[in-house]
């Protein structure tokens, strides 16, 4: 009986567990698309600004007003905005890798708990049969 209540007890860390690491990487994949999304837009815009002549006046939004800025500033902005994403991407993405490999031995303790039940469960009825 205290074994079968300690292998609740494993089973229930382990579920936990996996269901833990299951939610942090559904927000490390949202987070990797937000970075993306970021990336895209800001070289969409770098395109956009280069493709324009160097008189045409230019701005930049500051909260809910916009503020004239020198085209190479917002360029190098661009281009720093750009580089950001990338490495928070990077970061991620690894961080994705280290949670995954977490979740799989998570999932695979969890296939050895459920058959040592399975064969405690199975050696306890042919020892009362």
């Amino acid at each position: 009986m205290a074994e079968d209540s300690t292998m609740q007890q494993v089973y229930f860390r382990i579920t936990q567990k996996i269901q833990d690491s299951q939610k942090q990487i559904g927000q490390i994949e949202a987070q990797i698309a937000g970075n993306d999304r970021e990336s895209r837009l800001a070289s969409l815009t770098r395109r956009e600004i280069e493709g324009l002549d160097s008189s045409t006046p230019m701005y930049k939004s500051v909260g809910k007003m916009f503020v004239q800025a020198p085209r190479d500033a917002l360029i190098d902005e661009l281009d720093a905005s750009i580089e950001s994403a990338k490495t928070m991407t990077d970061a991620l993405e690894k961080k994705h890798k280290f949670v995954k490999r977490e979740l799989d031995e998570a999932t695979g303790n969890l296939r050895d708990v459920i058959q040592s039940m399975k064969a405690s469960a199975a050696a306890s009825s042919s020892a009362t049969a």
